[in-house]
């Protein structure tokens, strides 16, 4: 009933397990994804894989042949990501572990990250603000221009003979299998230095101090880590590492921080919460004023939107200040004072409350 698959690989119904493998390799090798090549298509790379998965199996094979697709639809899944695996072990072996752009290479070496801390003010975070650090980190040595020879001095190497790659033939149950690494004496360079540069002895590399700008965001958050690229260590015939910044945040001493959120306590007088007042308090912008209704309840929250931190995750976005109104009760008062508030007392059966008395004795 099926003959798709056996169309997919370029096979009869009755070949040998030995031309389906010829088939399915000479038919992988064209169409894989990593192969650079014209024909590369990757659906038709995933259908080869399918159908080999099946027809390589004798059980599925069998099941495919009396059933079609639906007799081996659940085992092709099931296997599909198992045969994924051991494919690429096919391929690592016979065509080197790179796909097919030319073997396996070595990744470039990456230099060291380094780190940093700076401390910055809860105003600074609000606006952003620009770092100037004094870094010691190894960069390409001037004298040598990396190269580790002195003078620039260089011979071919002799173990790539000059390629910066070797190559290893080794024979495998599927056939001849190479390899293509990066040279280990030379770096992949091709070039051994005549004499070691007496400057870096060789590594084309040197520490030294460079001055880094960095800018600190507008709401960065206390232990944010901030990364500058390839500001890091330097290594010969490599790429740099990164140079990350840790972000601390001083105390405000009258604002608190939460996420994009700002909290602050505002003091006020017995009158202030009966009348309402207009108040002035910090601000991480700078000072703001804004006006507490009258009757005010001690304790009661007030929001100022949008007068928060900036938010990272939402462009012009802020979050909002809550401002915490306290009640200054004081502690010595006068004769005089005593009589005043003792007129204020709640008086039995009455509705009013302490601070509508007050409201109506000032009116």
């Amino acid at each position: 009933m099926g003959k798709e698959y056996y169309d997919i690989l370029g096979v009869s119904e009755d070949a040998s397990q030995d031309e389906i493998k010829k088939a399915y390799r000479k038919k992988a090798k064209k169409y894989h994804p990593d192969s650079n090549s014209d024909t590369a298509d990757e659906d038709k790379f995933k259908k080869i894989n399918k159908a080999y998965d099946v027809l390589s199996d004798e059980d599925k094979r069998k099941k495919y042949d009396q059933f079609g697709k639906q007799g081996v639809e659940g085992h092709a899944d099931r296997g599909q990501r198992r045969a994924a695996s051991n494919f690429q072990d096919i391929f690592e072996q016979i065509f080197g572990g790179g796909g097919f752009g030319g073997g396996r290479r070595r990744k470039k070496q990456k230099g060291k990250d380094l780190k940093i801390h700076t401390t910055i003010s809860l105003e600074e975070a609000y606006t952003g603000v620009e770092k100037t650090f004094e870094v010691s980190r190894k960069k390409e040595c001037q004298e040598c221009n990396g190269s580790g020879a002195e003078n620039g001095n260089t011979s071919q190497c002799s173990e790539c003979r000059g390629r910066g790659k070797v190559r290893e033939v080794q024979r495998t149950p599927l056939g001849r299998a190479e390899t293509v690494t990066e040279c280990s004496r030379c770096e992949g360079t091709g070039k051994i230095p005549d004499q070691k540069c007496s400057e870096c002895n060789g590594k084309g590399v040197k520490e030294q101090e460079e001055t880094v700008t960095v800018e600190v965001p507008e709401g960065v958050k206390d232990g944010q880590r901030l990364r500058v690229r390839d500001k890091g260590n330097a290594v010969r015939n490599g790429r740099n590492g990164d140079l990350y910044v840790y972000v601390n945040i001083e105390e405000h001493p009258e604002l608190e921080r939460k996420d994009e959120d700002l909290f602050t306590t505002v003091k006020v007088g017995v009158g202030d919460l009966t009348l309402g007042k207009t108040v002035e308090i910090d601000h991480p912008d700078s000072k703001i004023e804004f006006d507490i209704p009258e009757g005010t309840q001690p304790n009661q929250v007030l929001r100022l939107k949008g007068k928060g931190m900036p938010s990272r995750s939402r462009r012009k976005s802020h979050g909002d200040l809550y401002i915490k109104i306290d009640l200054e009760i004081p502690e010595d008062i006068s004769d005089e004072d005593e009589e005043v508030f003792e007129k204020f007392r709640k008086e039995p059966g009455s509705e009013k409350t302490f601070f509508e008395s007050v409201k109506d004795f000032i009116n």
